[in-house]
């Protein structure tokens, strides 16, 4: 197969559209030697392949290694994707030693550009499952980047693959177990506030609207409820488990002058995110002001999306308009309509949801490097005075494999649908 252009990452973070410059399997060999200290390491050979091996105090790693390159093909796949051809006989391997004390097989991938070199772990266990004959594994450019800038970084992908990428120069430390891929403390965050937030069960409007108002939140009456109800959770989470040391809502209930129009400041690290819910249905979803993103990525460095998809079922789909009746009645009854409008009780009907089901949820690391390839320009059109609206962006969902950080899907349980 040709040897087609793909993004490549350089030492300096640049990224560059060129060939894979793939070292041979003698030349990875002398890298990861070097690295290891060649005393600590030996050949050996079975079924006329030879194997290299690492020990350490009384624990063998038997490292089953291949180049990382490019997808290739004819363009059908994104240029930041890349693979570990594994090979059939890496599964004989794994079986020979299975039951051999203190011996480890690893499989790892080897990328190399412009004499930088990145290590990946493609954790075993899910692979085996395959029959890997001419199968690959998965890693983007993203992911050897994140190696790069923090040393070491585990991700899990959307196939249940886990993924460790290393820094060449910590790659030792690694193995020796000095150093672990553990799992982001903002991740643990958000992952045990999905176990809370009714993830995989059906939220009706006319649950929604009542929890927000009698909290206090200030957006309740909004149309869009279902990104408000988000925010307000999380931010209600934030409180009660004391949190705001790692991460702080910012959003428009917290807002101060002056303060940059997003939801989280995550204090700790000194970056912003932004929360999102979106339709899964729709291929993409709306970014921020173009300006503020930018002034952001330029004074901190890096942005998170955290990105909640959810189904819908639309008011217009139930008899009657039963949320959007809900809706204005409640917000009448509170004796919080307008009092410049005129009572409407079907008032943005053709907009509102329901009801929702948020099914899956993940984080998508914007920086100076990649936020072009993510972002492409929202047209919004004008405010409803007529006035057009600050440019913003928008996020392609189809884009953002590359620049996942953490991810989670949500299986709903029978018992808990929404029939009403």
């Amino acid at each position: 197969m040709a040897n087609l252009k793909s993004e490549q990452i350089r030492s300096d973070f640049g990224i560059d559209i060129s060939n894979d410059q793939p070292l041979p399997i003698s030349e990875i060999i002398k890298r990861i030697e070097n690295v290891l200290g060649k005393e600590h390491c030996y050949i050996t050979k079975l079924w006329n392949k030879k194997v290299l091996c690492y020990k350490h105090k009384d624990q063998i790693e038997v490292l089953l290694i291949a180049a990382i390159t490019y997808m290739g093909g004819n363009g059908q796949h994104p240029l930041y994707k890349k693979r570990m051809q594994l090979k059939k006989w890496y599964k004989d391997i794994t079986e020979y030693y299975e039951n051999q004390t203190n011996f480890n097989v690893r499989f790892i991938g080897v990328y190399h550009y412009q004499n930088n070199i990145v290590f990946t772990e493609f954790i075993k266990d899910t692979y085996l499952k395959k029959k890997m004959n001419s199968s690959a594994a998965h890693v983007y450019i993203n992911d050897l980047y994140q190696a790069m800038k923090e040393g070491i970084f585990k991700k899990i992908d959307k196939n249940k693959n886990e993924i460790v990428t290393i820094q060449y120069l910590k790659f030792k430390e690694y193995l020796d177990g000095k150093i672990s891929a553990n799992k982001n403390e903002i991740f643990q965050i958000f992952e045990e506030f999905n176990k809370i937030f009714n993830l995989g069960k059906w939220i009706p409007a006319t649950m929604a609207i009542p929890e927000m108002h009698k909290s206090g939140w200030n957006k309740w009456k909004e149309t869009e409820w279902p990104g408000w109800y988000l925010e307000f959770k999380l931010n209600k989470f934030i409180k009660q488990k004391h949190l705001e040391n790692k991460l702080l809502y910012v959003g428009s209930h917290n807002k101060k002058i002056g303060d940059l129009d997003f939801d989280i400041w995550f204090e700790e690290k000194q970056f912003y995110g932004d929360l999102k819910a979106s339709d899964i249905a729709k291929k993409e979803t709306p970014g921020n002001d173009q300006q503020n993103f930018i002034t952001c990525i330029n004074k901190y460095d890096k942005f998170w999306y955290i990105i909640y998809e959810h189904e819908t079922i639309k008011d217009s789909e139930k008899n009657n308009y039963e949320a959007t009746r809900f809706r204005t009645h409640y917000i009448k009854e509170n004796n919080e309509w307008p009092k410049n409008k005129p009572w409407d009780e079907l008032s943005y009907h053709k907009r509102m949801k329901h009801s929702v089901k948020f099914v899956k949820m993940c984080i998508i690391e914007l920086n100076k490097i990649n936020f072009q390839k993510t972002l492409n320009v929202f047209n919004q059109g004008k405010q409803p005075n007529g006035d057009i609206r600050k440019p913003k962006f928008k996020i392609t969902k189809n884009n953002i494999d590359n620049f996942i950080v953490f991810q989670q899907e949500f299986i709903e349980n029978k018992n808990n649908n929404y029939n009403n």
